[in-house]
């Protein structure tokens, strides 16, 4: 009993502490609209989201505050997560940029925050689904899960397939909502109305427009000038699939792909043992470990990663909506082990199969019953080989999918 007073104690200086980080009243403008923070959704890092509220429609968004710290290199890597959202916007499956602002705050004027307003889905994410299913002791019907899943697979292949935009391709982009020079993404079909939208392509306060330009005409280049003189193919990786980075639209159907601040180029040769760490690095800061693949924990000189650490995940987040973990979570739960050392050997099953994938004639008391079909159960087997040229690619995968929904009985609830 005290020690659930004292963890309810933790929690809410913890969310007290992230309230703080605004000033009061708990209101906030961005451009030239004014929100109300409502609460915290949830933080990571030196990010933290919130839900807040237009104050002129009562509108809800989601907010996402990214703290700078670390000067302009910090800053930079928050405006690739900017750019990422318009570069494969507009796609059903993939979440968009509303606005974004880059403000100085507190007495260091280099110390920058880059706020974010993102659209907000009240059903959350993948993993409260997850959750939920754990509690209740419900699962997901097979036909629904499927076509979640491969409204997923969807949205990578935008990436993974993604191509440069012309220069004329560019402008009809920024003519039709795409990043302008404000600094505003307006997005077809969120609650901002027509009139916000045009006083929004107007321009923001000089002062902050000129701050932004400076900053993305450093030396460092941006997602979009990484591409612009390449054209044709331009692949990317997410690098950071998880059930907790998929949102649910408020249709309970139509999977939405988010947080892109992990996306980066694909492939990626590796030349020298120094690359080879600062990748490790970079994943290990924004690639989450139980559905992080391995090559991304022993990166060698000479390897080529690509898109298939997003194939991996895939299997990894597919896994968990059957049974309630990632498999390697589940398997280093199991038997006490490291859980890198489980991912590297590819160490996993499911829980009614013993060694080499066979079903186990007993079950212990301890074990879930779960039923899984055999075809559902191979595409996450076909996902989590240890060598990446091993697993199918996203078309490969998208086709499996659709194979798998065409046979499911018309009548089967959704």
């Amino acid at each position: 009993m005290a020690q659930n007073v004292i963890n309810n104690f933790i929690s809410c200086m913890s969310y007290m502490s992230c309230m703080s980080c605004f000033p009061r009243p708990t209101t906030l403008k961005i451009n030239r609209f004014n929100f109300k923070i409502l609460r915290l959704l949830g933080e990571g890092g030196f990010s933290y989201v919130y839900l807040i509220q237009d104050t002129s429609n009562e509108a809800l968004y989601a907010l996402k505050k990214i703290r700078c710290l670390f000067g302009q290199e910090s800053v930079l890597l928050a405006m690739k997560e900017v750019e990422a959202y318009s570069l494969f916007s507009p796609h059903p499956n993939i979440i968009q940029c509303i606005d974004y602002a880059i403000l100085s705050e507190g007495s260091d004027p280099g110390t920058k925050t880059v706020y974010i307003v993102l659209p907000y889905f009240r059903r959350g994410n993948l993993q409260d689904t997850i959750n939920a299913n754990l509690i209740n002791h419900t699962e997901f019907p097979g036909k629904k899960l499927m076509i979640i899943f491969l409204g997923v697979c969807r949205a990578l292949k935008a990436m993974h397939q993604h191509r440069s935009r012309g220069t004329s391709d560019k402008k009809d982009n920024q003519d039709t909502g795409g990043l302008n020079h404000s600094g505003t993404h307006t997005v077809e079909g969120t609650n901002i109305n027509k009139a916000k939208k045009e006083g929004a392509n107007k321009g923001t306060d000089s002062d902050s427009d000129s701050e932004q330009q400076k900053l993305l005409t450093e030396e460092e280049p941006t997602l979009d000038q990484e591409e612009a003189n390449l054209g044709g193919l331009n692949a990317y990786a997410h690098r950071d699939i998880k059930p907790g980075n998929i949102m649910i639209d408020d249709d309970g159907e139509r999977p939405i792909l988010m947080d892109l601040g992990s996306v980066a180029p694909s492939p990626i040769t590796i030349t020298s043992r120094s690359q080879a760490l600062a990748l490790q690095d970079t994943a290990a800061e924004h690639s989450t470990m139980p559905y992080r693949a391995p090559e991304l924990f022993d990166v060698r000189t000479g390897s080529i990663i690509d898109t298939k650490v997003d194939i991996w995940s895939l299997g990894c987040t597919l896994y968990a909506c059957l049974v309630g973990k990632s498999p390697f979570e589940m398997r280093s739960d199991e038997t006490g082990g490291s859980l890198s050392i489980c991912i590297l050997s590819g160490d996993w099953r499911f829980p009614d199969e013993g060694a080499g994938g066979k079903k186990t004639k007993t079950k212990a008391p301890e074990i879930p019953a779960i039923n899984i079909s055999s075809s559902i159960r191979n595409i996450v087997r076909k996902c989590l080989k240890v060598e990446p040229t091993e697993r199918p690619d996203i078309d490969d995968l998208i086709s499996i999918v659709e194979d798998i929904i065409s046979k499911f009985d018309e009548d089967e609830s959704l």
